[in-house]
């Protein structure tokens, strides 16, 4: 099992041209990102898919599309929930070439911040092509996009800085790694949108009422995830003896790319426990298919205000190619650290054994959108050019990667100052997995482009040492 977890993490570290928005969590444009992920109400054209069906309409030119000319549509975020790059220097770096030697109470703080369990995380984005077009508005307006999604978390527990400050514990002591849990997976959608204004709805303050749907045909090329880790700890005895304590069930699937080789003790039929790799293509064959939908309302209101509704990711995936349950349960007693075959007596005891063979499915990251904006306009002489405001609260429904149950709340502005200055922006995101984050962006236009480039991490610019997380996303899009 382990040979697999490090085949698929150097993938993902290879794999830097991957994502969109997707989930509550899930990576998104530079725009939304600059505006702390703000982006239900506002989004445009064709980055609406994905977030907002509805507003495939809300655009000023009837063609949009992106390539990865001039910019590529780019999102890349990574990082932990506990420690700072001052942490990092300080605990771990090098005084005049050698390590620091901890004191005690330097000890005591550095596992104090893995209380509870750390999170690591990384999440890459990229979309190969979008297209959008509005025709007349009894007809509505069309979209298509391809999207890939790569996202991978591990929750390090606290026993493991622990044994590491502290070594060998005390007699009678248990060290538990229940929390040391990880989940990762690389997936592409798609995605074919529609949307139309809803006639003979205009009331006093009603002006109009837009609907949209989007139908998604999803490929997954890998897939990780700790399934269980209950029952793994650590324990020593009376007379100096460690007690290894093993309890996980790990399940995955891998596209033939990956040329994974599970260790297999009962090969079932039908599945092979390896494949050919094709690497190198931009089209693998997929471990698992599946369906998933978008559905979303916006409503303009009078004074300049809209409001929106959606629900993404509505679906699953089934996987049935090159799929295992890797298993590790017992426990094994050392009596005699200084063994020369403790290390292949320790790889063949919790090393895990494959069962290949079968298919699983897992839901997609649905999530609900909720925003609502507002744009004001300024009389000439008092606060120059035009600022557009807006709210967003996402809920994910279930813990996959790219989404989380926490609810996640955000606002963000964009200030206009005049044609031919750029987009100035910046967000803040509370609550969900990560908790307080603070956007930043600029956007420009150039005739017939649109560039952006955004950063959810200001910290990251104006304090880089205290910041815990770093992400950067640009993109560009074609208007005609």
């Amino acid at each position: 099992m382990k040979n697999i977890i490090i085949t698929f993490l150097v993938s993902i570290c290879l794999c830097v041209n991957i994502f969109a928005q997707y989930g509550s969590e899930g990576s998104t444009d530079a725009r939304s990102m600059s505006l702390g992920k703000t982006s239900n109400a506002i989004s445009q054209g064709i980055y609406s898919i994905g977030i907002n069906p509805a507003n495939l309409l809300n655009s000023s030119s009837p063609v949009d599309f992106s390539t990865i000319l001039p910019l590529p549509h780019l999102s890349v975020t990574g990082g932990t929930t506990f420690l700072t790059i001052n942490n990092i220097n300080y605990y771990f770096g090098a005084i005049n070439g050698q390590g620091r030697v901890l004191t005690d109470n330097d000890k005591q703080n550095l596992n104090s911040l893995f209380n509870g369990g750390g999170l690591i995380f990384s999440n890459m984005s990229f979309t190969l092509f979008s297209f959008g077009l509005r025709l007349d508005p009894s007809i509505g307006a069309f979209g298509f996009s391809i999207n890939d999604f790569i996202e991978g978390d591990f929750n390090v527990p606290q026993s493991i800085s622990s044994l590491a400050l502290y070594g060998n514990p005390l007699s009678d002591s248990i060290y538990t790694f229940d929390d040391s849990k990880f989940n990762a997976w690389w997936i592409r959608n798609y995605s074919l949108s529609y949307a139309r204004e809803i006639p003979g709805v205009e009331n006093g303050v009603l002006q109009k009422l837009s609907a949209g749907v989007s139908l998604k045909y999803y490929q997954g090329f890998a897939y990780v995830q700790s399934v269980q880790t209950n029952g793994n700890y650590f324990q020593t005895g009376s007379e100096n003896q460690i007690t290894l304590h093993s309890n996980y069930v790990v399940q995955s699937a891998f596209s033939s790319m990956f040329n994974v080789k599970y260790k297999d003790t009962t090969q079932s039929s039908g599945n092979s426990s390896s494949s050919n790799s094709v690497s190198g293509t931009p089209f693998p064959s997929p471990a698992g298919t599946g369906f998933g939908f978008d559905i979303g309302f916006t409503a303009n209101l009078v004074d300049n205000w809209k409001v929106s509704l959606a629900v993404t990711d509505v679906g699953s995936i089934t996987w049935n190619q090159n799929t295992a349950i890797t298993t590790s349960q017992g426990q094994y007693t050392i009596t005699d650290l200084t063994s020369k075959s403790l290390g292949d007596t320790l790889k063949s005891k919790f090393n895990g054994n494959s069962v290949t063979g079968g298919s699983f499915t897992t839901d997609l990251p649905t999530a609900l959108r909720i925003g609502a904006a507002h744009e004001f306009y300024f009389n000439e002489g008092s606060f120059p050019g035009s600022l557009l405001l807006a709210m967003d609260i996402n809920q994910g429904f279930n813990d996959e990667p790219g989404n989380s149950t926490k609810t996640r709340v955000s606002i963000g502005g964009e200030w206009k100052l005049a044609n031919g200055v750029p987009y100035i922006r910046t967000g803040f995101s509370f609550g969900g997995l990560l908790g307080f984050r603070w956007g930043v962006g600029l956007g420009i236009e150039a005739g017939p482009l649109e560039l952006n480039l955004a950063t959810m991490d200001m910290e990251s610019i104006v304090a880089p040492s205290s910041a815990k997380y770093l992400s950067i996303a640009l993109d560009s899009r074609w208007m005609f």
